[in-house]
């Protein structure tokens, strides 16, 4: 047994098949009594099939059953089934992608780096509230300009949100995919961007938007123009002409073609017509070969065909194998995660559970709750699966992590320490380390503040041990034997122990009101299977220490022996 949802609980072992086939099925037995849960469901079994016999229930040589309980107990036909495993089938992700640490950028609101190119009507850059219409001239060459301070943070990936032509803010309404926005440089700056990323060792991801397109790109302006005479017509989701029966409504559903969130401005592509998706592949490569870029972060992508996506998993990863592909879904990914499409997603369901427990809100408001939340994450995908996930808190989408947490930094760290501690390769926002505030979007995409007085050197300095940390020991968080802990009585109070061998981490958070002293943190340690002893601390709260105990909303990261692991991980 390895853990529970609060509803399951799960089981687990290990069987490596001799000749890379299998047939299995499970035996229950409760007393005197015997069953048998294969592929077709539960049955009573015949002891004779279960018991010390050494028949080969497995055989379909058995005989059926006679007499009332006449099921199919311990037969051929009820087993699972893996006929044979190919390689090729396996799911496999770049072994880079588990020790890397994420950095989204959203270009227009990160640096200002070459006035040259600002668009008309920029705005001066500073503190403050921002709108969508707002132009502030961010753009590649500031990201350059800073490429030493995000090397000195500590992050050895970048995640930029889209840079090809487009006439908003946000970028994701392209009008043309073959060219860098003039407000952000040109393909030349990509490379130059990409070069000096590499040099410093970081990769470098960029954003594909390929479900919709902007009212500006080529091919529906050519529909607009000709209707059903276009030759893309079929590049579009058309229900039927004219397009705007009512006029434009802005409203995809008074209209007779699709969009992305039913939105006029945003008309949906059909990624099954054969040209179309020649067309988008060739774009995903261009930037692979001539750029050299080190993944895609696919947008919308759930509402794509996965026929489309097997298809641009070949074409990637023919042009560059340890390409990292990142699919945009929030819910249930298993479909998208089997070996033939998405290396990740975006986990936000992780990211859920972790600010769910640290707010103390509906799905996680206990430790006890939170471990089941994750248990159950854990449990629906395979262990490659969650060590290449994409860990997030907080995005372009989302309101900022700490403006959730109420401005409050000291809940905020709790949750950034509980990301970086699951596995998988986590990402923060751009601003995050410095205490940037934003609600819901577009106020979650205000100018990043570079003057040092505005900033929270506090945070920072936070953020740059964190990653240190990480960098330090990825290997340990993705392969470690993981266990999380609680006691009764204290709701706010979780314990996580991560170990390779004997050597491992632990840590202790505290979301609750009131302080936990020593003795209540050696109690837990036990019951993660370790005594406080030799160990050193890592990062710590204001005030929280082994010999002090921690404050409400505080934490304890401690290095040192563990004697006793569990799985988790």
């Amino acid at each position: 047994k390895q853990g529970s949802d609060g509803i399951h609980d799960y089981w687990e072992i290990f069987y490596k098949p001799p000749h890379r086939r299998a047939r299995y099925l499970f035996v229950l037995r409760s007393g005197e009594e015997l069953w048998e849960y294969g592929e077709k469901g539960l049955f009573r079994a015949r002891e004779s099939l279960c018991g010390q016999g050494g028949t080969n229930y497995l055989s379909p040589s058995t005989p059926p059953l006679e007499g009332p309980n006449d099921d199919p107990g311990g037969d051929f036909w009820n087993a699972f089934t893996f006929p044979y495993i190919n390689a090729i089938d396996l799911y496999k992700a770049p072994d880079w992608a588990a020790s890397t640490l994420w950095y989204q950028i959203f270009p227009e609101r990160f640096c200002n780096g070459d006035s040259g190119n600002d668009p008309e009507g920029v705005k001066p850059w500073g503190p403050g509230k921002v709108s969508n219409q707002d132009f502030y001239g961010g753009d590649l060459e500031g990201i350059i300009l800073k490429l030493d301070y995000l090397s000195s943070l500590g992050i050895n990936g970048i995640y930029l949100t889209p840079i090809f032509t487009s006439p908003s803010v946000h970028k994701y309404n392209t009008t043309d995919y073959l060219e860098i926005d003039p407000a952000f440089g040109s393909m030349k700056d990509l490379k130059r961007l990409v070069a000096e990323c590499h040099r410093r060792g970081i990769r470098i991801m960029l954003d594909g938007v390929f479900n919709h397109c902007g009212t500006g790109f080529g091919p529906w302006q050519d529909l607009l123009s000709k209707g059903e005479k276009s030759a893309y017509l079929d590049w579009f989701h058309i229900r039927g002409f004219p397009l705007f029966p009512q006029g434009e409504t802005w409203d995809s559903r008074k209209t007779n073609f699709e969009s992305f969130a039913f939105t006029t401005s945003m008309p949906k592509l059909n990624t099954a017509n054969p040209e179309l998706r020649a067309y988008l592949l060739d774009i995903a490569v261009k930037y692979i070969k001539e750029c050299d870029i080190d993944g895609w972060r696919l947008d919308v992508a759930n509402e794509i065909d996965h026929e489309f996506w097997r298809a641009f998993r070949k074409a990637i990863k023919a042009a560059k194998p340890e390409a990292y592909i990142v699919g945009e879904i929030w819910h249930d990914s298993v479909p998208w995660l089997r070996g033939e499409q998405y290396d990740a997603v975006m986990n936000y369901p992780y990211g859920k559970a972790v600010s769910d427990f640290v707010l103390g809100r509906r799905y996680a408001p206990t430790a006890q709750s939170y471990i089941q939340r994750i248990n159950g994450i854990d449990f629906s995908y395979p262990l490659p699966v969650l060590r290449a996930a994409f860990n997030v808190l907080d995005t372009h989408d989302t309101d900022r992590f700490l403006t959730r947490c109420g401005d409050d930094p000291a809940l905020a760290r709790l949750g950034w320490l509980l990301l970086w501690l699951l596995p998988g390769s986590p990402c923060f926002y751009y601003g995050d380390e410095i205490s940037l505030p934003g609600g819901s979007d577009p106020d979650n995409r205000r100018c990043m503040l570079w003057d040092e007085a505005l900033q929270d050197r506090q945070m920072l300095a936070f953020f740059t041990g964190l990653n240190a940390f990480r960098r330090r020991r990825w290997e340990l968080l993705s392969r470690g034997e993981r266990k999380m802990a609680c006691l009764d009585g204290l709701a706010g109070l979780l314990g996580i122990s991560i170990a390779q061998g004997d050597v491992g981490v632990l840590a202790f958070v505290n979301r609750g009101p009131e302080a936990v002293d020593a003795a209540v943190l050696a109690s837990l340690a036990r019951k993660l299977g370790s005594e406080l002893k030799g160990f050193t601390v890592i990062l710590a709260a204001p005030n929280a220490s082994l010999e002090t105990g921690l404050p409400p909303a505080s934490f304890l990261l401690i290095e040192g022996s563990i004697i006793e692991g569990s799985r988790k991980g």
